[in-house]
């Protein structure tokens, strides 16, 4: 009996550790199967794996692998996502011949489940064998930087359910007039192109679509489509299928023309995107017929129009992004049946009217968007019921009335708030505290009352406020820095602050924009502010500033711009400026500084403004050739009203990108250099754009330019436009040099004021930009060139006090120039403009052209050979 026992305690070990060899050896059913674990390998030499994305792969499991799947059962690998991140880790950077990846992937016979999106195949075609993988249900080549034409043979994945080849980032890829292939795939469900070239498949695209009795999701943005693909030709379109679609963007393409009425039988369909399209023409009526409709984007078109009722049918709808269109009308009150609606969309249209009152019974709203309208009224107290609202913005507007704390009662969820730029009244009483915490607060032009805002202190985790033209008058809070701890971006400019500027404020850590111009403000500039590395700009111009300005500035703070002008400040250019080395634009005119600027304004290597007129900086220009200065920055130089003497420096012509020149009201002598003619940016402007995000000071940079004769205020837009020579009001001698006329895209020239002698250059037409020259108060003398007459821009013109004569040229544009002054204390001129009218005499002789001129010598010619022919005649006849 114990040695049958023991014999059956052997087999049982025996088949124990059979078993256990069978499942845990190196040839188990369980580990996937080696062929494909190998075939995998190779897919990995193919790749720089350039964030270890297969770093998992090693060891005899290949089902354990990173992004490897394998079915339970059988091991075989079903599923490979190798997602990628495009620009950014982790991705795959492709190293062999794309070829060799299909081919390592073909003897995954059993993979159903193919992600390579976000990797880099380094530009390479897209291989036709991806056909042969024929049991694919899904395939993601999205933004892999494939190139070419799509090949026909993805036709032939007949299982494909869903097919990715969009290509959003590198847009290489493209489809010829053959599409048929796509009616192949029977299962398909959802297909994305976007960035796909279709411009080539003609007007078959829909019907192809068309023929997909399964497809839901549509995603075609930026495929360069156009009208033709919209219009059907024989057979006639079919719509049966394209009915079923769900989710369909067409956005970013060329369709101009009206939405198109097909879209109304898709009553399937819960997303749609037009947005960017170039359509125009109004809104269906009938849109109230996409019930299922959740999102709905006709943004950035050119659509008119009213805003349909009919909108108010669509219950399920969550966002409605109508905005950058020119729809008018008023927002339909029917808005208020949208009850699930979570953003609202209608900025930069031309709508008018009133904000609905029924918007307050959109109790799930998130956002509400109404900028840039026309609407007017008052905004409703039920906007106050909204509990969910995060953001509120109705800027730009025309609407009055007052707000109040019944305006902010429920709204506790609310992070952006602006409505700057209204005729609105703000009236919290003082001990009024938020219900919110906002992050943005815009009032921009609200009228906020007397003292400043006492509920701000509540804000603990605001970055950006700006109550500019608000009418806050008063001394800040001294502890202003503390109550907004979190503080970003602070404008109070045009107010009617007075006092000093809070020492908390200019400590702040977090602080990088500052903009406390136009106000009242006293006392000196504090210190502190030299201790601030997160500041990048600071405007504290047109307020009462006295003292020095703090030298004290470290290379390693972020300004790029500073503006400290129109106060009372004192003494000399602060030398430690120059440690600024991100500073961009750097304005400090209309004080009382002075000195000499040899030293001080070295290593401005980023430069593009330098503002220091109306001061009393002496000495000569030569620091503009010691400056380090980048020649191939500087836009804006500006050195009027002060004591600078002597020549203008040659150096000065290296400044290749120089828009403004303004060293008018000094005392420089010499001659204006030729070289000015070869300015770059003058010579030709067409090439200018003031919305170029290299030039972002633009938008802080106000200059007062002398032109037409009057003192302009220029900013933003206008002044990243503005072409500018102004020497007036110096000593200079000499004659205009005739280079200057190479300057085409000049607007305004000035040399009034000096000693230059000569005459005006004949090709002056030339500067065909010219819109005010005024070369008056000099001693020019001769003819006003004809030429002139070719300024057809020239709107302000001043020749006076020369000694200028003969007639003034007649034209069209100057005819227009009716104002006798402009040519006063010229004795010498005559013409229709003046009391001296012209006489024949005075007249310029007629100046023959080069044709007539060889015509009369050759005529000439001939009649002296037959005159001295004909006396040699008779003198010879004579004598014989």
């Amino acid at each position: 009996m114990r040695e049958n026992f023991h014999a059956m305690l052997i087999l049982v070990a025996i088949l124990f550790f059979g078993a256990a060899e069978f499942c845990f050896g190196r040839n188990t059913s369980f580990s996937c199967i080696e062929g494909e674990r190998e075939a995998l390998l190779k897919f990995k030499l193919c790749f720089n794996d350039l964030s270890d994305m297969l770093s998992s792969w090693k060891g005899y499991d290949c089902c354990e692998w990173r992004g490897v799947g394998c079915d339970k059962n059988s091991r075989h690998v079903v599923s490979l996502q190798l997602r990628g991140s495009v620009f950014d880790q982790p991705q795959l950077y492709l190293i062999d011949d794309v070829e060799e990846v299909v081919s390592s992937l073909l003897k995954l016979r059993y993979l159903a489940h193919l992600d390579l999106s976000g990797n880099n195949v380094n530009s390479s075609l897209v291989p036709p064998s991806f056909g042969l993988m024929k049991q694919l249900r899904y395939l993601n080549l999205s933004s892999v930087n494939f190139k070419g034409r799509i090949p026909g043979e993805l036709g032939n994945l007949t299982r494909l359910r869903v097919l990715d080849l969009s290509d959003k980032y590198f847009e290489q890829l493209e489809v010829d007039d053959d599409i048929q292939w796509i009616s192949r795939l029977p299962s398909l469900q959802q297909l994305d192109m976007s960035g796909v070239n279709l411009s080539r498949t003609s007007s078959n695209l829909f019907q192809v679509l068309g023929m997909l009795p399964s497809l839901s999701w549509l995603s075609l943005p930026s495929c360069s489509l156009n009208n033709s693909h919209l219009l059907s030709h024989s057979p006639p379109f079919n719509f049966t299928f394209l009915g079923n679609i769900k989710y369909l963007d067409l956005s970013q393409n060329s369709f101009q023309g009206p939405i198109p009425l097909f879209l109304q039988n898709m009553t399937s369909l819960k997303f749609l995107d037009l947005s960017n399209s170039h359509l125009s023409g109004n809104i269906f009526d009938s849109i109230g017929q996409l019930s299922k409709l959740k999102s709905l984007d006709f943004s950035d078109n050119q659509l008119s129009g009213s805003i349909p009722d009919s909108i108010g049918q669509l219950y399920k709808l969550k966002t409605l992004y109508l905005f950058g269109n020119q729809l008018s009308g008023s927002i339909p009150d029917s808005i208020g049946q949208l009850s699930k609606l979570e953003t609202l969309s209608l900025s930069t249209n031309q709508l008018s009217g009133g904000i609905p009152n029924s918007i307050g019974q959109l109790s799930k709203l998130k956002s509400i968007e109404l900028s840039n309208n026309q609407l007017n009224g008052m905004i409703p107290d039920s906007i106050g019921k909204l509990s969910n609202l995060e953001i509120l913005y109705v800027q730009y507007n025309s609407l009055g009335g007052v707000i109040s704390e019944a305006h902010f009662a429920n709204l506790s969820k609310l992070i952006q708030l602006d409505i700057g730029l209204n005729n609105l009244s703000c009236e919290m009483k003082s001990d009024w505290r938020p219900p919110f915490n906002l992050s943005y607060i815009s009032m921009y032009s609200c009228k906020l009352g007397t003292r400043f805002p006492e509920w701000l202190q509540f804000q603990k985790t605001t970055t950006m406020v700006d109550l500019s033209f608000t009418d806050i008058s008063g001394p800040l809070p001294e502890n202003i820095g503390h109550m907004m701890s979190e503080l970003q971006e602070l404008y109070l400019a045009n107010n009617l602050l007075n006092g000093s500027i809070p020492k908390s404020l200019c400590n702040s850590k977090s602080l990088q924009i500052l903009d406390l111009s136009n106000n009242m403000l006293s006392g000196n500039i504090p210190k502190s502010l030299c201790n601030s590395k997160a500041l990048a700009v600071l405007d504290l111009s047109s307020n009462m500033l006295s003292g020095s300005i703090p030298n004290c500035w470290r290379n390693d703070q972020a300004f790029y711009f500073m503006d400290l002008s129109s106060n009372n400040l004192s003494g000399l250019f602060p030398s430690t400026i120059r440690q600024l080395s991100f500073l961009r634009a750097l304005q400090l005119s209309n004080n009382s500084l002075h000195g000499e600027l040899h030293v001080a304004v070295r290593n401005f290597t980023s430069l593009t403004v330098l503002d220091l007129g109306e001061n009393k900086f002496s000495g000569n220009l030569t620091w503009i050739g010691v400056c380090e200065i980048d020649h191939h920055s500087l836009k804006v130089l500006r050195l009027r009203k002060n004591l600078f003497s002597g020549y203008i420096p040659l150096e000065l012509c290296s400044l290749s990108q120089l828009q403004i020149l303004d060293l008018a009201d000094n005392n420089l002598t010499g001659k204006i250099l030729p070289c000015f003619g070869k300015f770059p940016t003058m010579v030709n402007a067409t090439h200018l754009n003031p919305d170029n995000d290299d030039d972002y000071y633009l938008f802080w940079t106000q200059l007062m330019q002398v032109v037409k004769g009057r003192n302009l205020e220029y900013w933003k837009k206008p002044l990243g436009l503005q072409i500018s020579i102004d020497l007036s009001g110096n000593n200079l001698v000499g004659s205009i040099p005739e280079e200057l006329v190479l300057l085409k895209g000049l607007h305004n020239l000035n040399l009034s004021w000096n000693h230059l002698l000569g005459e005006i250059p004949k090709n002056i037409g030339q500067m065909e930009n010219l819109e005010s020259l005024d070369l008056s108060q000099n001693e020019l003398s001769g003819m006003i060139p004809n030429s002139m007459s070719s300024l057809t821009k020239l709107s302000h013109l001043n020749l006076s006090y020369n000694y200028l004569s003969g007639p003034i040229p007649t034209s069209t544009q100057l005819q227009t120039l009716e104002d006798p002054t402009i040519y006063a204390g010229n004795p010498q001129l005559c013409g229709a403009q003046l009391p001296k009218k012209c006489s024949n005499d005075s007249l310029p002789p007629k100046t023959p052209n080069s044709k007539d001129s060889n015509k009369d010598a050759f005529e000439k010619m001939w009649f002296y050979i037959f005159l001295m022919s004909g006396f040699a005649t008779g003198f010879w006849g004579g004598v014989l």
